[in-house]
């Protein structure tokens, strides 16, 4: 059967399920989740050579978002309704006072203001929630390929793409109405960002990477921390060009005027004139008795960390917190296992394991790209951060998810080969 006939079979069955559910329940969902077919249908349509992943990425992600409507998904729960919840709350007063008097700037909240817009205009809908995160689920998807083809060329590309669209953990929050799939959007804009300024050195690239970060830390404050690290690493080089060409009586004013504008920015930061939600100041940052408390909160229930973990001064920072960032990639490990649902957490851990075994593979072709060591330094940075930050590993499953689309990209070359098969006899490799 060929390729185009597939594409045309699948797309009628899911306009058809969408029309069948149409007359029954929810239209405005249903309609919602026509659009993101629609949409990938263009892309599927430009974009031919990863018809198949895309594809089965749409297809996963909707028998997982139908499903997620009759039996409760995992992290289904608690803040996923919560920000459900408040979204509602906040379109009752109608879409100009969503804009007027329920803007949440960059917090937690930030999703509930988005799905709120939508709630103002068309009323309340769980499938229409969903549906936003199935859109910048698949846009993921589709990002990821696109820097992936830049890193590694197009069929090493098409190797991660698949690995993106099947990665469970990515599957899950493109269905759920969390901040996950958000985050890992803008993450991976970022990253385009740093590739390209890493081969260009343009000033829009710079932009595009901040726009990334800024994007994400709407969602999630600590993720400004990856925006920081850029800058500072940013204004290091371009300082070092410029020392260079006034050695060489050559004055590159862009290095300059880029050098000064970062230079501001971390004297305003360093000096507590401006804060970040989360971090705070930098003060509030490195404050030991605020960050004790934030360990203390998060290091609650079956699943915190070990009580040896707990950080009581400076120095322990040096040593407990890289061991604390192991934790928050890889927990649980067998030892902190307590009951049968934590075994969900040790499958998630093992990929993860697999994911950092290909990472060190490529370690030396990482190291040599300039573009790489600079997300490098990044995700270090997060791990560090969120490694202090989260205290159980129930939540670090979800806040890894934010970054595990950055890894598979770093891992990209070492991953297997997906292997298909129409017939007994014909077989290709995708």
């Amino acid at each position: 059967m060929k390729k185009n006939n597939l594409i045309k079979i699948f797309c009628l069955s899911i306009i058809f399920i969408c029309v069948f559910f149409f007359f029954i329940d929810d239209p405005v969902g249903m309609l919602s989740i026509l659009l993101i077919v629609f949409l990938s249908l263009i892309l599927i349509n430009k974009y031919p050579s990863i018809a198949n992943l895309l594809i089965t990425a749409l297809a996963i992600r909707i028998i997982v978002l139908f499903l997620g409507n009759i039996i409760d998904l995992p992290d289904s729960g608690k803040d996923a309704v919560y920000f459900e919840n408040i979204a509602f709350k906040f379109s009752q007063d109608g879409f100009y006072r969503v804009f007027t008097d329920h803007y949440t700037g960059a917090n937690s909240k930030f999703i509930c203001w988005i799905i709120a817009i939508f709630y103002s205009l068309f009323g309340r809908s769980l499938l229409m929630a969903q549906s936003l995160s199935l859109f910048f689920g698949m846009g993921s998807v589709f990002l990821g390929w696109v820097i992936a083809k830049k890193l590694w060329g197009n069929q090493k590309a098409i190797k991660v793409g698949w690995i993106l669209s099947l990665f469970p953990s990515l599957v899950l929050y493109s269905v759920l109405t969390m901040r996950e799939v958000y985050i890992s959007f803008f993450l991976l804009v970022a990253v385009l960002g740093v590739i390209n300024w890493s081969r260009d050195g343009r000033f829009r690239s710079i932009i595009l990477a901040m726009f990334g970060f800024i994007g994400a830390y709407h969602f999630h404050g600590a993720m400004i921390i990856g925006g920081i690290v850029f800058l500072i690493i940013v204004g290091l080089i371009t300082l070092n060009r410029f020392i260079k060409s006034l050695l060489l009586r050559k004055i590159n004013f862009k290095n300059f005027i880029t050098f000064i504008m970062i230079f501001i920015i971390s004297v305003l930061y360093f000096s507590n004139q401006i804060g970040a939600a989360k971090i705070g100041t930098f003060e509030e940052s490195i404050n030991l008795s605020r960050l004790t408390k934030i360990m203390e909160s998060s290091g609650r229930g079956d699943a915190s960390y070990p009580d040896w973990l707990k950080i009581d001064s400076v120095v322990e920072y040096s040593y407990k917190g890289p061991v604390r960032a192991i934790y928050f990639i890889f927990s649980p490990f067998p030892w902190d296992i307590k009951k049968t649902s934590h075994l969900i957490g040790t499958f998630d851990s093992f990929l993860y394991m697999i994911i950092f075994y290909f990472i060190l593979k490529n370690r030396k072709i990482i190291l040599k790209d300039p573009g790489l060591r600079i997300v490098l330094l990044i995700l270090i940075s997060y791990f560090f951060v969120f490694g202090i930050g989260v205290g159980n590993f129930g939540t670090s499953i979800r806040h890894r998810a934010k970054f595990v689309m950055a890894l598979i990209l770093m891992a990209g070359p070492f991953f297997p080969k997906f292997k298909y098969s129409l017939k007994r006899k014909s077989s290709s490799y995708l």
